[in-house]
């Protein structure tokens, strides 16, 4: 709770480390939970939706989507 306190630096570099953090975690369950059911859900959707506008606002994104490739979708080559 003291890093709440303080400069807004510290501010920035909580935000900054804080939200990539929690995308990439919401995505990851995300992925367990389309594993567990072994097909997506909606609510492994919402988990993705929430992680890709996590991951929008971050410094740092990656070019590529959240979404593994469905089963029935050719991959990309």
């Amino acid at each position: 709770m003291s890093m709440l306190r303080g400069s807004p630096l510290r501010h920035r570099i909580l935000f900054v480390l804080a939200v990539p953090l929690g995308a990439g975690l919401l995505s990851a369950l995300g992925h367990l939970v389309q594993r567990r059911h072994g097909r997506p859900t909606s609510v492994s959707e919402s988990l993705f939706a929430i992680a890709s506008s996590l991951r929008r606002r971050t410094l740092f994104t990656r070019p590529t989507g959240d979404h593994p490739p469905t089963p029935d979708a050719p991959a990309q080559p």
